[in-house]
Formats: C-alpha cells, structure tokens, sequence
C-alpha cells in the first residue's frame, strides 16, 4: 500500500483494539452554593474559633497530614494575644490612673489659684486695674481662668510675680511664690506621666494589632490548607470548628447571654461565640407591648447595645447564631428592666 493511498487515515490504523469504556464522572460541586469560611475580624471570635482549630489539628493533624498550620503554631499565637491583651489591658489602666492623678493635680492648682486670686484681692483690689497686670492674670479679668493650660501658665507667671514682689504674698492664706511652684511642679509631672502612659498605651495597641494580624494568618492559613488536604465534603471540617464546604450546617446556638440597662433607655447585650457562626441576630420583646420578637441588631462580634427602650419597661432579649447553613436556635432568654 502506499502511504498516498486512500486507506491510511479511513479509520483502521487508530481505532482501539479493546472495548471502549466510558470515563468515570467527576464529583463536581457548584461554588456558588458552597460555604466559605471566613476569617473572624472581631479579635474575641477569632480567638475562639482558633481554639476550636488547635482541638481540630490536636486530633486530626497526624492524619491528614497538616505540615505548616499545627496545634502548637496555633496556640502559641493565641498565648501571644492572650498575652498582648492582657498588657494593652495594664497600659489601659495606667492612663486612666494618670488622667486622675492629672485632674488631682488641676484641682489642686485651681485652689492655689483661688488663694492667690483672694489674697491679691486684698493688695490690689477686687476689680482689674494696671496693678494686675504684672500678675498674669489673663485678659484684662481677676478671674481664675477655665482651662487647664490658662491655669497652667497663670502658676508660673504667679510664682515669678511673688517671687518679685514677697510683699504680696501670705503665708497663711496659702499664696507664696512656693506654693505656686509646688502647684507648677506638680501639674507639669502630672501632664507628663499622662502622655509617656499614652505612649505605653500606644506601642502595646500596635503589639496587640501584631497578634492579632498573627493569629489571623494561622487561622486562614489552617483554613487554606485544609483546602488542598481534605474534600469539601469531608465531615472532618467541622472538628476544626468550620462549615463543610459542600455540606454547611447551621452554626451552634448561643449558649451565654448578658444584658444590663446602661440608662438613657438602652441595654447592653454580650454573650459567647456559636461554633461556626459568622453573624448574630439580637432579638427583644418588649413585656405587655410585643407580640412577636423583633429583630433589634445584626451583628458580626460578641456584643451590641440597643437603644430606644422607654424607662420602666421589662424587656426580654435573646440571640441568634447563623451562617450560611442557616441559623441555630435562640440562645436563652435574659429580661432586663429598662432604666
């Protein structure tokens, strides 16, 4: 035969010697419908849901072969924001403390001022005139000024004033050149401990921001490989406190709420993170007024305040979980007396 002839390509030389099966079909899943499982912004859900991973990896992690994202590297992070926490949480109350200590100090230097202010009075007479000016009193007025840095330099200008003129100064009113430089001295080491705790207060903000953005990327990355190692499908997901994929579930229903009246008519809600809850919706009833729940805040962390309430009103409240899947059951219910 030549190889020009019109039997080379007729369909013999190609043709399979046996029988022809048909290809397997793959199991495909329609991504639109499938679950995702999102990385908590809220830094208390995000803490929880990492402590559900860890128990995941602590049981499963041999098996399916989990190499970058294990239960030690998951729960050193959250030690770490644990432990960042705790510190912004000191450097907290260090500003609050040296905010107080400040007012102390202003208050202190406002009954100075008020001496001096009497005691000049009586040199130089109640009304404003040129003889106090060399004082430091501001703007033309005998009056003690409203704000605290005004006060602040009418301490200095009033310890220079006695310091030249001691004639004017008491003793026993309380008004010397001393007195107003202890005041002074007092105020500016007050003014400077509240900006250095600031300070404090800022790095161990931008430390915690650290570990949070740390065990952020150990929670995603677990997620991301469990991705590559187990089926969508596979039950296994929701060991490691996550939807299946193909199969999502409802998340768990709340188990602890808390509410208290803040006054004004609103109530502070707060209750536990739901295993696999990306959302929560916070419901009341209002005693002797609602018929029905009503739907008062939806929420994505673990705490809400509610507002529009009347004083005297008996109001239940109550939480549901929900993901993708669908939603849990309410949480219990707590009532709360509107003040």
């Amino acid at each position: 035969m030549n190889w020009d002839e019109g039997f080379w390509d007729s369909g013999f030389w190609d043709e399979p010697s046996g029988p022809v099966f048909p290809p397997v079909p793959k199991r495909t899943y329609n991504r639109r419908t499938m679950a995702s499982n999102p990385t908590p912004d809220n830094s208390d859900m995000l803490r929880a849901l990492a402590d559900r991973m860890a128990d995941g990896c602590h049981t499963h992690e041999v098996a399916i072969n989990i190499l970058q994202n294990k239960e030690a590297a998951i729960r050193a992070a959250i030690a770490a924001l644990v432990a960042a926490d705790l510190a912004l949480g000191i450097k907290k109350h260090a500003v609050s403390q040296a905010y107080e200590a400040l007012q102390a100090a202003d208050e202190a230097g406002l009954t100075v001022l008020t001496n001096c202010k009497l005691r000049l009075g009586q040199k130089l007479g109640q009304r404003w005139s040129a003889a106090w000016e060399p004082t430091g009193f501001p703007s033309g007025s005998t009056a003690v000024p409203r704000t605290q840095d005004e006060r602040f330099a009418l301490l200095a200008a009033l310890k220079a004033y006695f310091t030249a003129v001691p004639a004017n100064e008491s003793a026993e009113m309380e008004a010397t050149a001393a007195a107003c430089d202890a005041a002074v001295t007092a105020l500016s080491d007050a003014r400077q401990a509240v900006a250095d705790a600031e300070v404090q207060q800022t790095t161990a903000f931008d430390a915690r921001s650290v570990a949070i953005d740390g065990l952020r990327k150990r929670v995603r990355g677990l997620i991301n490989e469990l991705e590559t190692l187990i089926a969508v499908d596979d039950p296994r997901w929701e060991a490691f406190g996550l939807n299946i994929p193909a199969n999502p579930s409802a998340p768990e229903p709340v188990g602890i709420l808390t509410a208290a009246a803040l006054g004004n008519g609103r109530i502070e809600v707060s209750y536990d993170y739901a295993t696999r809850a990306t959302r929560f919706r916070v419901e009341s009833l209002i005693i002797g007024v609602d018929t029905e729940w009503q739907t008062k805040a939806s929420a994505k962390d673990l705490e809400v305040i509610l507002k529009g309430y009347t004083a005297g009103q008996q109001v239940k409240v109550r939480v549901v979980s929900a993901n993708e899947g669908g939603e849990a059951a309410p949480s219990p219910e707590v009532t709360v007396a509107v003040v």
